[in-house]
């Protein structure tokens, strides 16, 4: 077997299941973290990182010595042993390329990355895990090549209706989502594809809201405004 073949191996091998409660897998990502930023890693440096109680941690400690994943003794040092090494790494991977996806990707602000992967890492299936990350390693390399496409995923991730924005925003209108009698409506009064908006004031219960478009100033109800998908308008520096 080539060495090709060996990474590719190793890579499938790292997403798939370990067979753990979602919670004994935090357990390993955090010792194997704490392992790399500290020398020793103590059972209360695992409970402050979790921000769990100490004997809630060691309860799950010797669980996980008795799986054979980590090598822990009462009061002293936590290690991963190599299959706990492997089976945490599995685990690292997942909610690294997770946040990976929806901070680089999805554009959402790290910290909520973070949180989102941790949520959802546990419940993935191992394809559905290899199709996010090879998506996830193709936007990186199309964007780095500065691809068109990769610009205006960006552009219509920032789309949202227009009743999800805040006073004094300028907008731009993309499209409008109805099909019917609101559609037709919204037309006549002016609400097409390019038009730019800003967005007045709401009503103290947020309906209706005021805009203003073409120089006029147009009172319409939150229903409306739903229908109506606009882009926050460029700031020129």
């Amino acid at each position: 077997m080539g060495k090709k073949d060996t990474l590719k191996m190793l890579n499938d091998e790292l997403f798939e299941n370990t067979d753990l409660s979602s919670h004994m897998e935090d357990y390993l990502e955090r010792i194997a973290i704490l392992s790399r930023e500290k020398k020793v890693v103590r059972v209360k440096d695992i409970a402050k990182s979790l921000g769990i109680k100490m004997p809630s941690v060691t309860s799950a400690l010797i669980k996980l010595c008795e799986k054979g994943l980590i090598v822990y003794e009462k009061y002293g040092y936590v290690e991963l042993t190599p299959e706990g090494g492997m089976q945490a790494e599995k685990v690292y991977r997942r909610h690294s390329f997770l946040t990976d996806f929806f901070h680089n990707v999805l554009g959402m602000n790290e910290t909520e990355s973070s949180e989102v992967a941790c949520k959802i890492e546990h419940h993935l299936s191992p394809e559905s895990c290899r199709r996010i990350n090879r998506l996830v390693r193709f936007y990186k390399s199309e964007k780095d090549s500065k691809e068109k496409w990769t610009e205006e995923l960006g552009s219509v991730l920032e789309e949202r209706p227009l009743s999800d924005f805040i006073e004094g925003d300028d907008l731009f209108i993309v499209r409008l989502e109805d099909d019917g009698r609101l559609k037709k409506r919204l037309l006549d009064m002016g609400f097409r594809k390019g038009e730019r908006i800003h967005l007045v004031k709401y009503a103290p219960l947020r309906d209706p809201l005021e805009i203003e478009i073409k120089g006029y100033h147009i009172s319409i109800r939150v229903e409306e405004a739903r229908s109506i998908i606009v882009r926050r308008f460029p700031v020129i520096n």
